[in-house]
């Protein structure tokens, strides 16, 4: 086999993925982190940049195209762009970049096939007309199988824990299976012929409209069942001094939205013998 070094063993633009992967923090509508808190998931412009960077030829691969240090920068720096703005988490969604991305992938692996035309097992291993498959053995969270699949790649992940497994459904194995389908939820069913026509589903829209509505079912349905244990609470100004946060509210109402249960003991201070304790540590 032939192989052609990859400009993830050269140099990577390592500012810009960090301060992308930093940001991506702070964000969570759209971020898979609101799917689920799952303790070890990597930053999906990491994620992204990496397996961008895995797929792509260096420029010294191809001293033919390349001949000089000079051209293999300038070529290298051009490549440095794509991640840049790739790793940004406004263009996530960004198909013109994307597309951009997947072109240069498809063009190293084009290389790669006609390199190795001549290998035993070529029709089955370097067929130019279809990206080698990615693999997860251990998704966790799922950010690296997702963002593989966002790049063009056929995706498959797998890990023991079930509630990993769960995650990676809802966000790689689910979506594509309703790609470009309108929704079915009863509100949408109800509308006229004349209200269908003209909307276009693109990618898991339908999905989501259908995620949404159900979601917004089983709230309400939650809320009748239960939402006499969530009552509203005035927030008041000596709130508003350990949480600033709270000062926007100050006077008005917020829902309770989450008790801590702890279990108690009657206090050992003999000037306090009828008070229940929390037996519960309490860290600022």
């Amino acid at each position: 086999m032939i192989y052609k070094k990859k400009l993830i063993e050269v140099a990577l633009p390592l500012e810009a993925i960090n301060v992308a992967s930093a940001r991506e923090k702070s964000i969570r509508h759209g971020h898979p982190s609101t799917l689920h808190l799952w303790w070890a998931r990597r930053p999906l412009a990491a994620a992204r940049a990496v397996i961008f960077a895995q797929m792509v030829d260096d420029p010294s691969a191809h001293p033919d195209i390349f001949p000089t240090e000079k051209k293999q920068e300038k070529e290298r720096q051009r490549l440095f762009r794509i991640i840049e703005e790739l790793v940004k988490w406004e263009n996530t969604t960004n198909e013109t970049l994307l597309q951009q991305a997947r072109e240069e992938i498809w063009q190293s692996w084009r290389y790669t096939c006609a390199e190795n035309a001549g290998h035993p097992r070529a029709k089955e291993l370097f067929d130019r007309y279809k990206l080698p498959a990615f693999h997860d053995p251990f998704a966790g969270g799922g950010a690296l199988p997702l963002e593989a699949q966002r790049l063009g790649l056929e995706s498959y992940a797998s890990d023991l824990n079930p509630v990993a497994v769960l995650i990676n459904k809802a966000m790689i194995e689910i979506p594509p299976k309703f790609a470009g389908k309108q929704p079915v939820n009863p509100e949408w069913q109800q509308k006229s012929i004349a209200g269908k026509m003209g909307r276009e589903w693109k990618g898991a829209q339908g999905l989501a409209e259908d995620v949404r509505y159900y979601g917004q079912w089983m709230r309400d349905e939650a809320e009748k069942r239960i939402g006499h244990l969530y009552p509203k609470i005035e927030v008041t100004a000596a709130m508003a001094e350990e949480r600033p946060d709270l000062k926007k509210y100050v006077g008005g109402k917020l829902t309770v939205i989450a008790w801590l249960w702890a279990r108690t003991v009657k206090s050992p201070n003999p000037a306090f013998s009828n008070v229940d304790v929390p037996l519960a540590a309490c860290r600022n």
